[in-house]
């Protein structure tokens, strides 16, 4: 059995209260080893910019190709 079995065999035998504050102990550990959690990914849909554009009577593909255009000047 590895460390990792064993670890999974003693938490699942604990109540579930008492696996949380496991969790939190193993979290506080990561953090003091400089082990950080992985980025949540963002929905784009929820992004400040998202339907910046909706109520504009602008095509927006038109003004993005139109300020290209400008660049290559």
């Amino acid at each position: 059995m590895t460390l990792l079995d064993e670890i999974k065999q003693r938490l699942s035998d604990l109540p579930p209260e008492k696996q949380s504050e496991a969790l939190d102990f193993i979290v506080f550990l990561a953090g003091r080893a400089g082990v950080s959690e992985p980025a949540k990914r963002r929905l784009l849909k929820k992004h400040a910019a998202f339907g910046s554009w909706k109520h504009r009577k602008i095509d927006a593909v038109q003004y993005q190709q139109n300020l290209r255009a400008d660049w290559g000047k």
